[in-house]
C-alpha cells in the first residue's frame, strides 16, 4: 500500500491560514475514495491523505492501493472539495498557477509530483497518523540526489522493525530542493520519534544523505538528534483516511 506526495510553494508564515483552509468545518472530503476508469470499472482506491507545511513548503502525502499517478490526478481533479481548497489557498501561494479546470489541475499535479527515493510499505494497516520531516538541502543537491537515485545503497533504506510494531510504512520523497521523509504509525506520535532515533541516529539509513544536506554536521548525541527531529518535523494541518480518522 504505497505512498506518494505532491508539493506546493507557499508564502512563509501562513500556517494558521492554511490550517483553516483544510479544517474539517471548511474542507469538503472527496465524494468517494474509489477510483474508477472511464467505463466505471474500479481501478484503485485512495486510503488517506495528509497535509504538512513548513516555511515555504506545503506537502500533500497520498496513501493508496497502488493505483497510478495518472489515475489519482484524474480522480482528484474532479472533486469539488479539492477545487474549493485550491481556490482558498491561492492568496498564500508563492507561485501562481491555474488549477480551475480538471486539465489544469492534472498538469499541476504532475509538475508537483515528488520522486520516491525510498519506499517501505509492506503493511496494509491503515495509519492513525503521519509524521513528515523536511531535510534542508544545499543548493544543487536535489539534482544530484535525483541523478544517483538508481544507485542508492539499498542497505541504507529505512526499514521497519519488530521492535517498533506501531510503525506501518515509510517513504522518502524528493522534488527539486525539497527532501521529505514520511513515517506512518498506528500508535502514538512519539512512537515515531523512538523509531527514528533507533533506526536513523548514527546509521546508514541517514548518514548516506549527509553529502546533500545544507548542514552535514549531524548530531553525535541522541538528545541532540531528538532536538533535530523536532526541528525538521513539518506542521500537520490535516489527516484524512477512509476510516474517517482526522
Amino acid at each position: 500500500m504505497p505512498l506518494n506526495a505532491i508539493t506546493y510553494r507557499v508564502r512563509p508564515g501562513r500556517e494558521d491560514e492554511l490550517t483553516e483552509v483544510f479544517a474539517p468545518h471548511n474542507f469538503t472530503r472527496v465524494d468517494s475514495p474509489v477510483i474508477k476508469d472511464a467505463s466505471g470499472e474500479t481501478v484503485g482506491m485512495l486510503l488517506g491523505t495528509g497535509l504538512f507545511v513548513q516555511g515555504d513548503t506545503l506537502v500533500r502525502v497520498i496513501h493508496h492501493d497502488g493505483v497510478s499517478a495518472d489515475r489519482i490526478a484524474r480522480h482528484m481533479s474532479v472533486q469539488k472539495g479539492v477545487h474549493e481548497a485550491e481556490r482558498a489557498i491561492l492568496p498564500y501561494l508563492a507561485e501562481p498557477r491555474d488549477t480551475e479546470t480538471p486539465e489544469g489541475f492534472q498538469r499541476h499535479f504532475h509538475r508537483s509530483f515528488m520522486t520516491v527515493l525510498e519506499q517501505n510499505s509492506p503493511d496494509e494497516r491503515p495509519a492513525v497518523g503521519t509524521v513528515a520531516l523536511r531535510y534542508p538541502l544545499r543548493r544543487g543537491a536535489g539534482a544530484e540526489l535525483a541523478a544517483t537515485r538508481a544507485t542508492c545503497n539499498r542497505r541504507a533504506t529505512l526499514l521497519l522493525s519488530p521492535e517498533h510494531p506501531t510503525i506501518v510504512r515509510t517513504a522518502l520523497f524528493l522534488h527539486e530542493d525539497i527532501l521529505v521523509r514520511v513515517v506512518q504509525y498506528d500508535g502514538h506520535p512519539y512512537d515515531v520519534v523512538g523509531y527514528l532515533t533507533d533506526r536513523c541516529f548514527g546509521t546508514a539509513a541517514e548518514t548516506w544523505l549527509e553529502p546533500y544536506l545544507l548542514d552535514a554536521a549531524r548530531p553525535t548525541h541522541p538528545d541532540a538528534y531528538l532536538a533535530l527531529v523536532h526541528e525538521q518535523a513539518m506542521l500537520s494541518i490535516a489527516h484524512m483516511s477512509v476510516l474517517g480518522v482526522d
